[in-house]
């Protein structure tokens, strides 16, 4: 094994990143759930605030709860080990998942930083590679961090140091490339 990388957890980066759904979901639940509780349930409880408010509010505290919990589970389990040949990937607390990759069947290569992960000092990588599928941002959960795989390729989210872990990984890319030609 040549090296190991794994992905940073910042906890005020993940409270901010989910901000817009955990404002959807208060607004859902509060609407659906207090709606329900309202139209069912008011006559024989009764709350000094509306069930909109109380739900709603409920909601707003638990879904960034939850969401922060479960990515740091995540993140915990997940690492990319690089090989001379090969890269493998493993992930998960709840559901395990696990690809590995060839070099040779790498044809790209890309960096982004986000700019949460700019101020972080953190990058993400997507190594692509000619399969047929989705790409890594058509899971709507890749946004809370969750599902890193895609059948593309993978997407090495969150690291330190992404400029140099970049520079690292193309080196030994085509390196593997060159031996082969």
């Amino acid at each position: 094994m040549k090296f190991i990388i794994k992905p940073v957890f910042v906890a005020w980066s993940t409270l901010v990143s989910q901000l817009p759904f955990q404002i959807f979901f208060t607004v859902w639940a509060g609407g659906f759930f207090g709606g329900i509780f309202q139209q069912f349930l008011m006559k024989e409880i009764q709350l000094p605030i509306t069930p909109f408010v109380f739900i709603g509010g409920l909601a707003f505290i638990l879904f960034p709860l939850v969401i922060f919990v479960l990515k740091k589970l995540n993140y915990q389990k997940t690492e990319y080990r690089f090989f001379d040949a090969h890269l493998e990937f493993e992930e998960g607390f709840f559901t395990i998942n696990k690809k590995v990759v060839k070099y040779l069947d790498i044809k790209e290569a890309t960096l982004r930083e986000g700019i949460l992960q700019r101020v972080n000092g953190l990058g993400t990588i997507y190594l692509g590679t000619l399969t047929t599928g989705s790409a890594p941002f058509a899971n709507p959960f890749s946004a809370l961090g969750f599902g890193n795989t895609s059948a593309s390729g993978i997407t090495i989210k969150d690291i330190a140091n992404p400029n140099q872990e970049y520079e690292r990984i193309r080196e030994i890319i085509d390196s593997v490339k060159n031996k082969s030609s």
